[in-house]
């Protein structure tokens, strides 16, 4: 199923509610995977891909926050390098399903 998704924070700041009216949005597919970090500890993570590449850097620790009829929340933490080191940022995603006609077109 192709899912819209709309990135609610930046760098940590939640976006107000003009700027989440404005914000981009990934047209593609999410995964939801454990993935095995160096240290030998699992780690869950979602991802979103717009059908060719990685469209938004992965949501470690998603957790569902919110659920309507129209879109589901996620919230978990988004991963970063700086110049300081690697920081990790609290991020969401507000991601709702496309609607299909009725010939199976998007």
């Amino acid at each position: 199923m192709l899912l819209s998704v709309v990135r609610v924070y930046d760098r940590g700041r939640k976006l107000s509610e003009l700027e989440l009216r404005q914000a981009e949005r990934v047209e593609g597919v999410c995964v939801y995977r454990p993935v095995l970090q160096p240290d030998g500890r699992s780690v869950r993570e979602a991802i979103c891909f717009d059908l060719t590449r990685e469209a938004l850097p992965a949501l470690l620790e998603p957790q569902l926050v919110g659920m309507s009829p129209q879109s589901i929340g996620l919230e978990g933490y988004e991963e970063a390098k700086t110049a300081a080191g690697i920081v990790f940022y609290q991020q969401g995603w507000w991601v709702q399903g496309q609607q299909v006609g009725h010939d199976g077109a998007i």
